[in-house]
């Protein structure tokens, strides 16, 4: 199957993180606007092609979308994070900030330019060229998807502009850009196939799929009130989770998409180029297969250090609590079966799936080298297999030598991410697979929770759910519940899309969850007590700090009923004192005005009609 082409149009227009001039690239209008390029098919998916990679917005080939779990509490950044994830409080010159919103805007530029350029001639076209200029309209609506879901109000272009005009820009509400891109999405939905033939190139289910994800999120904005003090309005609430349940339902009933029974080929080169990956993975950022093997960095910076890499982005406990028991129990629940002296077994299989967790094998690539080695927490030495599965005891990188300090154990609270990072079949450092932007279980549970936040609980708000969990292996739901069904969404949409996409980030700030996720500190594993370091003589004492785990080690949600309880928010403070912490002497601070990130000031700086978010200043 094909793959879109790297088509340049004679400049670069890969999105990368390097470049925060202008927000709007004001190139394009005057190179190929007033050369009447965009007069024929060709022409028009040559700029097409060159629109996607506007998609990849990578930094250092890191893709972007990759990095918003990390942000909350579910997912921390290595060294101290003391950035965006611990809430610091100068966003506005925050390097992210800035290269976010540069790039997005960068990217409706070049949209822009291929839409206003096409359009003196489209009617005369090819039913290709249009698909081609639909697909365009589509990359346009996810910047703006991701911009409002960021910053709130923002410029709103739907052309190309002048130097005046930039300099002159203010900010549309942030409901009106969402009103006009659901319908911009539903035009040109109609003229893209149900799933697409060019593995990376938008189709319908994308393109409705993204109309039902800003539907349900400008529900929720509405429900919850938006920004730092937004204004509720449960009518008009109703009508975007109305919209979301709806268009949601369409994808179901007609793209012909469908759940892969093996969730882990979702997340691996090969897997993802399987027919049962491509019914469910609706789009991706793609890498795999082209032919100038574009890679990225993604597992290089999560996989251990004795596997070849240097993680520096880790899961945290408040995530791996979140995970059920394999009976469908939370692990507090009385007749769970949880152990805290064996935490990991008899739990809902995507916790293993997602994470790597302590005596796991990792399996990896290094240079060509294939390994399995085994994850220790507590030893300077660890143990790697061979393909006859003997085994041979090796130097444990990740809790001795000079990288150590960036690893799983010191930096991390004892977890790697294992979704996308379970392979042999490419090298940790250059992989190929792609970084999925929305996948078919997604679009079943937002049919779920907008059913349910319409109070119209049915038996296909049952069925949606437990698709999903079906195909994990887990107990199937009966309740009738609107409040359980909604407790029961949220855990879904964590356990079963953890870091893609970013999707928990924008959830945290629909929800409106930031104080309570952001009470405590960053726990972990439980501290061994009573090592003994090796020396030249003696042979050291390492025990296993799970072994010495008590009864009582188990985290409380909260009173029962509370939004803690029912947005599964594990508290620790009771033994804390005990578990591995991150940033323990800075303790997360949150305001509300994190709902929002703040308009960039060097963006004010060139547009001074730029007004500012509530908390951020003048």
């Amino acid at each position: 199957m094909k793959l879109i082409k790297k088509t340049i149009l004679g400049l670069s227009l890969l999105a990368g993180f390097t470049s925060c001039q202008d927000y709007l690239d004001k190139e394009p209008l005057s190179d190929y606007l007033s050369s009447n390029f965009y007069n024929n098919e060709g022409a028009i998916k040559q700029g097409t092609n060159g629109v996607y990679q506007s998609l990849y917005m990578e930094s250092s080939q890191l893709p972007f979308c990759t990095l918003y779990d990390m942000y909350t509490p579910m997912g921390i950044e290595r060294a101290d994070n003391s950035g965006i994830g611990v809430n610091n409080l100068q966003l506005e010159s925050n390097f992210v900030v800035e290269a976010q919103w540069a790039n997005f805007y960068k990217g409706i530029g070049r949209s822009n330019t291929v839409i206003e350029g096409s359009a003196p001639y489209l009617d005369g076209l090819s039913d290709k060229a249009k698909q081609y200029v639909a697909e365009v309209k589509v990359v346009r609506a996810t910047h703006y998807h991701y911009l409002t879901s960021l910053y709130g109000d923002v410029p709103f272009f739907t052309k190309s502009v002048s130097e005046e005009e930039r300099k002159s820009a203010t900010r549309k509400p942030w409901n009106e850009i969402v009103d006009y891109i659901l319908n911009d999405l539903e035009e040109a939905s109609a003229l893209l196939p149900w799933q697409a033939t060019e593995l990376g190139r938008i189709d319908r289910s994308y393109a409705l799929g993204l109309k039902a994800r800003m539907a349900l999120y400008a529900g929720s904005w509405y429900k919850e009130g938006f920004g730092k003090a937004g204004t509720k309005d449960a009518a008009k609430a109703a009508i975007y989770f109305d919209i979301a349940a709806k268009t949601s339902q369409r994808i179901i009933a007609e793209s012909g998409r469908a759940l892969n029974p093996n969730f882990n080929d979702l997340f691996t080169r090969a897997g993802q180029l399987t027919p049962a990956s491509k019914k469910e993975n609706i789009l991706g950022i793609a890498y795999s297969d082209q032919a100038s093997r574009k890679y990225h960095y993604q597992s290089f910076g999560e996989i251990a250090r004795t596997v070849g890499g240097q993680s520096g982005r880790f899961p945290t406990q408040l995530l791996v609590d979140t995970y059920e028991m394999a009976n469908g129990k939370r692990i507090d629940e009385a007749g769970s079966g949880y152990d805290p002296k064996n935490p990991f077994a008899n739990r809902d299989p995507r916790l293993k799936m997602s994470i790597y967790t302590h005596k796991d094998r990792i399996i990896a690539n290094n240079g060509g080298v294939k390994l399995n080695i085994v994850m220790e927490l507590y030893k300077p030495q660890t143990l790697s297999f061979d393909a006859s599965g003997n085994s041979t005891s090796i130097t444990n990188l990740d809790y001795t030598g000079s990288v150590a300090q960036y690893g799983y154990i010191q930096s991390g609270v004892g977890y790697l991410w294992k979704k996308y990072n379970f392979f042999d079949d490419e090298i940790v450092s250059e992989p190929t697979y792609n970084i999925l932007l929305m996948r078919y279980a997604e679009i079943l549970l937002i049919y779920a929770e907008a059913k349910i936040e319409l109070n119209q609980v049915d038996g296909s708000v049952r069925s949606a759910i437990n698709e999903v969990r079906s195909r994990a292996g887990m107990p199937l739901t009966i309740s009738a519940d609107p409040v359980r069904l909604r407790q029961l969404v949220r855990r879904e949409r964590k356990v079963e899309l953890a870091r893609e996409s970013g999707l928990h980030f924008f959830d945290m700030r629909r929800w409106r969850t930031g104080a309570l996720e952001n009470a405590e500190k960053t726990y972990g594993f439980p501290i061994a007590t009573g090592v003994i370091p090796q020396t030249p003589t003696t042979p050291g004492v390492y025990p296993d700090g799970y072994s010495q785990v008590t009864p009582d080690m188990v985290p409380t949600y909260g009173t029962p009923g509370s939004e803690r309880d029912l947005n599964d928010l594990a508290l620790y403070a009771a033994y804390g004192s005990k578990l591995r912490q991150r940033d323990a002497d800075r303790p997360k601070n949150w305001d509300d005005k994190f709902y929002l990130w703040p308009i960039p000031q060097t963006e004010r700086n060139k547009a001074p009609w730029l007004t500012q978010n509530a908390g951020y200043g003048q």
